[in-house]
């Protein structure tokens, strides 16, 4: 538009001219004159390339505020489109509720922690007592080995002396009836006959104690003990089931962990009434111990006590119990010692033996003991109550913290009311930060490739005016409503103040690439063709067409990098002439009296 109203002007001031040239040849009625063009120097100078353009004031930052707890809002401190200054408390909440849950979270923390203790303790007496089962064993195998060469070493003795008494009282028998008479020795034959028939009792009875009545009890006592050792077993685990079940409900009291926990209950309290019935049997069982028979109860008469010491199976010979062969039909050997010795052992072996069978099957017995992964797994439970605590405790210090203005701002979107409950991450509002304030403007396709990042601008918003910088280029064009391909970019501005509102319209000038000493032209005499840029000058009085080489340009100039050197002179305006005509420069005065018709031509 510029070049066009040049280009009007120059029309009119060739028109000048040319009434000059026909009153200088007409008034003089003498020899025509060639016409005059106005001409200007080609300069060194410098160029600046300045973008117009608008666009709108918007936030650099903003931050949208969201509630860090549930909680009822006690007092919002601002409404929408208000400035704020950064520290204002700008939501309050009320705490009864907050603190409430943290009590609570507080509690399930200590509960959790006796729940885990107790667990890994009950654990660890568990994994103790398979330990010390299993050290046992060795020993009390040794034991019942002993127990048991013991044992048959008393049987063994008993039944020497039994056989030695029976022979002893035969020989006495035929001494004294080789003295009595016949009705004597009939008698002691008698005699001699039932005695021989207890001891045959006796050793039958012994003999179907020891190897059938006492096995058969050894056998049902060791059995009703491992199903007693088993029934303690399912109930340790089940124990510890109800141990982990509760754990997991305190953590989450939801109804499927409420259901499992009754579950657990109702199987802890099913094994704890097995393991106290197995236990009941296996006691009843061994209260009834079967007793060793007795010789007195098979034989007719008494004899002298048996002395042993309960450990080696000796005793003292029958000749020297018996003394003289009359003595021995009138007394019987004493078995009793040998006999309470026996039975004293083989209770002891049966109880040896019951313990032994008790400490195989805790050693052998799956172990009740907590695993690493269930170990592993209370501890993580146990460390997610204490989050949860924890968590409930932030939230307390959250919610007396409340809602402050991180930085000065005007707010917006508000979505936050007095009173209102709100939720841990609603949306409350939208702060936009004026401390850090730019200008969105499009640049048209004509001038985005002037346009770069750090380019320093003029903004005017209103009657103010700021400076500041591009600080970033879209690289994706937009078209507008007339179909014009558009770039958009960001300015931001320096030093914003309070008057600055956002999303007001604001003017921007950028001062792009600049240019220094090189060769310009006024920006009216470049023309531009199909082919390039050009101009017209004076070669040999003939008015020519130059081709020029345009570098960046000005309001009031264009650089030029070929075709045109500093001090060339080119017509600034050619009016009604032509390329090829001949003409002359106008002197500088007539410059100046062009100039005046140029302005009396445009009133």
């Amino acid at each position: 538009m510029k070049k066009g109203k040049k280009i009007v002007i120059g029309i009119v001031a060739a028109a000048v001219v040319a009434g000059g040239v026909y009153l200088v040849t007409g008034g003089t009625g003498g020899e025509a004159q060639l016409p005059q063009v106005s001409v200007t120097k080609a300069e060194t100078g410098d160029v600046e390339e300045i973008v117009d353009a608008t666009g709108t004031v918007v936030s650099d930052e903003q931050k949208t505020f969201y509630s860090p707890v549930n909680a009822q809002v006690k007092k919002v401190s601002f409404a929408d489109g208000d400035s704020v200054s950064e520290g204002t408390k700008l939501v309050e909440f009320e705490l009864k509720d907050l603190e409430r849950d943290n009590q609570k979270a507080e509690l399930n923390v200590k509960s959790g922690e006796y729940d885990y203790k107790n667990s890994i303790n009950k654990s660890n007496q568990a994994d103790q007592k398979q330990k010390d089962a299993k050290s046992k064993v060795a020993t009390l195998e040794q034991q019942v080995k002993d127990k048991q060469n013991y044992l048959a070493s008393l049987k063994s003795q008993l039944s020497a002396v039994q056989s030695q008494a029976a022979a002893d009282a035969q020989a006495a028998a035929q001494a004294q009836a080789a003295q009595a008479a016949a009705e004597a020795q009939a008698k002691a034959d008698a005699q001699a006959q039932a005695e021989a028939e207890s001891q045959r009792a006796y050793a039958d009875a012994l003999n179907t104690y020891q190897t059938k009545t006492l096995p058969a009890y050894q056998k049902e006592l060791g059995e009703l003990n491992t199903a007693y050792i088993k029934a303690q077993g399912v109930y340790n685990q089940a124990d510890t089931a109800y141990q982990m079940a509760f754990a997991q409900w305190q953590a989450d009291p939801s109804d499927e962990n409420a259901q499992a926990l009754d579950d657990a209950e109702a199987a802890r309290s099913q094994a704890e009434i097995d393991s106290q019935q197995a236990k009941e049997a296996y006691e009843n069982k061994k209260a009834d111990q079967p007793q060793m028979p007795e010789y007195a109860d098979f034989a007719s008469t008494g004899q002298e006590d048996f002395v042993t010491d309960g450990t080696e199976g000796s005793g003292q010979n029958l000749t020297d119990q018996v003394g003289d062969p009359s003595a021995a039909v009138s007394t019987s050997v004493d078995t009793s010692g040998i006999e309470n010795a026996i039975e004293q052992a083989s209770s002891d072996l049966a109880d040896l033996q019951s313990d032994l069978a008790t400490q195989k099957s805790i050693a052998e017995a799956d172990s009740t003991s907590l695993t690493k992964e269930e170990k592993e797994k209370l501890r993580l439970t146990n460390n997610l109550t204490e989050l949860d605590a924890k968590s409930a405790k932030e939230l307390v210090a959250e919610g007396k913290k409340g809602i402050k203005a991180d930085f000065n701002g005007v707010i917006s979107k508000t979505a936050v009311q007095q009173g209102a409950t709100v939720t841990q991450g609603m949306e409350l509002f939208t702060l936009q930060s004026t401390d850090k304030v730019s200008v969105d403007i499009n640049v048209s396709k004509y001038d985005y490739a002037k346009v770069k990042e750090g380019q320093t601008a003029d903004i005017t918003i209103g009657d103010k005016k700021y400076t500041g910088k591009v600080t970033k280029i879209s690289h994706l064009a937009t078209t507008n409503e007339k179909g014009s391909t558009l770039i958009s970019a960001t300015v931001s501005i320096d030093k914003p103040d309070e008057d600055i509102f956002l999303g007001v319209d604001a003017k921007v000038k950028i001062y792009a690439e600049k240019a220094e000493n090189v060769v310009t032209l006024p920006a009216g005499v470049v023309n531009i063709g199909k082919d390039g840029s050009f101009c017209y000058v004076l070669k040999d009085g003939v008015i020519t067409r130059q081709d020029i080489t345009t570098g960046i340009s000005s309001e009031d100039a264009v650089e030029v990098t070929d075709g045109i050197k500093a001090g060339d002179e080119v017509i600034e305006d050619l009016g009604s002439l032509e390329e090829g005509m001949t003409a002359q420069a106008a002197p500088a005065d007539s410059s100046d009296g062009t100039a005046d018709a140029e302005e009396t031509a445009n009133e």
